[in-house]
């Protein structure tokens, strides 16, 4: 196997960058020349192949490319042969032209993926480049995947994205070769798909806020939030994707995870009145497994369901149930005293038993997440299983012989943070670009090449609680992660090398992603002090990285000086440093990692509040990483204050709100205000998104969270204030 990376050839070929590489890419000699008279063949049957092809050569050449009858020398050549295995293709670019020959449309449609790469990245734009010529280097490739099922799943429950934003994710997993669309449609804070049976279902259970059937979530306030996908919709999205040759996979979340459902239909729920909070902070959520009711109602929404989405797999869920209502219903237990079912996870595989029976009724397979087969529970082999919760859990899916998707946490959750100063959630660590580029699915969850074959594949997951802002952080929390994860499920072991990858994503794909209009993550530079020097070393993350700076303690902008080199200062905790790409993206602002960048204080102080607390929080507060949480659900009028023992002298607080781990269950509606050493009381400001930083006037001597309205979830967050001197 050649691969064109190796040293000396890769830097300057026009097949140099290719994401995900391809299995095998042989130098070829000399250049094929795009030109006025260059012409497409095509064989029958690949019409949205050739129109795919011609509509991005329109963004690069001044001129039309016409399609002819026959091949033509110098010409493009799309051609269907025999021999070659399910996506794999060959791709031929020689000085007589272009060839992408395949067994399959799909093996055409990633041959063309990888030729559209060699073009200039405005190939991917609005715009043409209006070029009358173009030359690609001469190579030959030779290419399929490692795993038939690459993988994307989109939470569409917690923050709601509409048909058009759908659509372009779609389009951007199609350039790297992924080919299944795990559509996360109802979970327990919106149900986003028309069923006509049932339109109650997204008349009200596709809106939370005050009113609603669904109560606020995740800071997106207490006005109506929410909305659905017409049937008609997701008939065109299905097409769409199929043209792209992505399979999407429906999931409706049960019989946990159903907030939405019950709160439409509460007779689905157990009659029992017991409380419970739930893995995300859920309460009634769970379906009552004993209601005979229930499975008519489920048959139903499966049958429009399975007529929408030509896939062979429905997703039931059946993750995260909270099995209090379980043990506390009477029909519940005689059920389980009837079928003699021992404890609730044996009702939990009942549950789902009945499911996969209405699923394969409906001429489909079942799919779901890894809990459905803790219990001794054995469902049809032809059930597809996902592994999320950990390594572990994954071997388990397989050792009982399920065909496995690989969605672990701590590789593929994308809704993870990519630092510890960013936004997202942690419980699964740190998922940086490399770590996610490290999933190998066959060592970690196999003992060997007969279980290799029941790892299906690969899939990223983007869990959408925390995706309403700042704008386009879908966009920035998948990309560039989901490139790698691309990668892992195209690319054999053996072609892959993570400081190769970063190379071909800075050389060639980010200006490809910025083409596409993809709000993507920069990296931003490591930044060190050396004492002895008395100057900040300033590393990019690529030699090809603009790094700029402020001096201030400010973000810089696309204005600010672009560092050179180290930076001599006598104030190195002032400057700040992030990385720029193009015009508007940016990375973090970010400071010397060895030194302290602020100057707290931390003054004796109480905490008091008018509402309950959680045992031993108020004190916490007291402390500048201190965490409390509220015993209820905020009201206004509610107040925390911070009082301190004597008048303190400082240049700026900050007020936080949130769990330190992931933000959220912060306080939605609150102002701050603080009193001086004279008595003055003054009003610093409205909390956004939970916090707020303020500089005050005169030495303070309290601070109060006063808040205007309720909180969105069951409990609000509250943290120690940070006090700059």
């Amino acid at each position: 196997m050649i691969l064109a990376v190796a040293a000396g050839i890769a830097a300057a070929r026009t097949y140099s960058a290719i994401v995900p590489i391809p299995q095998s890419v042989v130098p070829g000699e000399g250049r094929c020349l795009l030109q006025e008279g260059t012409a497409v063949y095509a064989s029958e049957g690949l019409d949205f192949e050739v129109d795919y092809l011609l509509g991005h050569l329109a963004h690069v050449m001044s001129f039309e490319i016409p399609r002819t009858m026959e091949p033509q020398e110098g010409g493009l050549s799309l051609i269907l042969a025999e021999g070659y295995a399910p996506e794999a293709y060959r791709l031929e670019v020689t000085p007589e032209g272009v060839l992408v020959e395949a067994s399959s449309s799909a093996g055409i449609f990633y041959g063309i993926q990888t030729f559209l790469q060699m073009l200039p990245p405005a190939v991917y734009g609005e715009t043409s480049l209006e070029l009358t010529r173009c030359y690609v280097d001469a190579v030959s490739i030779t290419d399929s995947p490692r795993y038939g099922y690459r993988g994307t799943m989109l939470d569409v429950s917690r923050t709601w994205f509409d048909a058009e934003h759908v659509k372009r994710l779609i389009d951007w997993m199609a350039v790297h070769k992924l080919n299944r669309f795990h559509w996360h449609l109802a979970d327990d804070n919106g149900w986003r798909i028309e069923i006509r049976k049932y339109p109650q279902l997204t008349r009200e259970g596709a809106w939370r806020g005050d009113g609603e059937v669904t109560p606020a979530a995740y800071g997106q306030g207490h006005g109506r939030y929410g909305g659905y996908y017409t049937q008609k919709e997701i008939r065109e999205i299905v097409r769409y994707a199929a043209d792209r040759h992505i399979e999407i996979i429906p999931e409706i979340d049960l019989p946990g995870h159903s907030r939405s459902l019950v709160g439409v239909f509460p007779d689905m729920a157990c009659p029992v009145d017991v409380s419970y909070i739930s893995a995300n902070g859920e309460t009634d959520n769970v379906l009552c497994v004993a209601r005979e009711e229930n499975y008519r109602i489920l048959r139903d929404i499966f049958k429009e369901i399975a007529s929408l989405f030509p896939s062979g797999y429905i997703h039931i869920g059946g993750d995260e149930v909270d099995h209090t209502a379980w043990t506390n219903c009477p029909h519940c237990q005689a059920l389980a005293k009837e079928k003699g079912l021992e404890g609730p996870q044996e009702l939990h595989s009942w549950f789902v038993y009945r499911l996969e029976e209405i699923i394969h009724g409906l001429g489909k397979k079942m799919a779901g997440w890894d809990e459905i087969v803790i219990s001794d529970a054995v469902y049809d082999r032809s059930a597809l299983l996902y592994a999320w919760r950990s390594v572990r859990s994954g071997r388990m899916s397989v050792e009982k012989g399920y065909r496995t998707v690989v969605q672990i946490g701590e590789y593929c959750y994308l809704d993870m943070k990519q630092s510890p100063a960013e936004r997202g959630h942690s419980w699964a660590g740190i998922v940086p670009l490399s770590k996610t580029y490290s999933l190998e699915p066959d060592e970690i969850l196999t003992g060997g090449p007969a279980d290799s074959a029941l790892i299906a594949g690969v899939q990223a997951g983007l869990w959408a609680e925390l995706m309403a802002w700042p704008p386009r952080l879908m966009e920035y929390q998948l990309f560039p992660r989901l490139c790698a994860l691309a990668e892992v499920g195209w690319s054999s072991r053996e072609n892959r090398d993570f400081a190769d990858f970063e190379q071909r994503l800075y050389t060639g794909h980010f200006s490809r992603l910025y083409n596409m209009g993809i709000a993507f993550r920069v990296a931003p530079p490591e930044v060190v002090y050396d004492s002895a020097s008395g100057s900040l070393q300033v590393r990019p993350p690529h030699p090809s990285a603009v790094v700029r700076y402020s001096f201030d303690g400010s973000a810089p902008v696309a204005s600010s000086p672009v560092c050179t080199g180290n930076i001599v200062t006598d104030r190195p905790e002032q400057m700040r440093f992030a990385t720029f790409f193009g015009d508007g993206l940016s990375s973090i602002a970010v400071g010397a990692s060895n030194i302290e960048l602020y100057s707290y204080i931390d003054p004796e102080m109480t905490v008091t509040c008018n509402f309950p607390m959680s045992e031993g929080n108020l004190a916490s507060l007291a402390k500048r990483d201190g965490t409390g949480y509220s015993g209820r659900v905020l009201q206004a009028g509610d107040v925390l204050a911070y009082t301190m023992e004597s008048p303190v002298t400082c240049s700026r607080i900050t007020v936080t709100s949130g769990a330190p781990s992931s933000g959220m269950f912060y306080v939605t509606d609150a102002y701050v205000e603080y009193t001086t050493a004279d008595g003055s009381t003054v009003k610093a400001g409205e909390l956004y998104h939970g916090e707020l930083s303020f500089s005050p006037v005169a030495p303070v001597t309290r601070v109060r969270i006063v808040m205007t309205d309720s909180n969105d979830g069951y409990t609000a967050v509250f943290r120690g204030l940070k006090i700059e001197k």
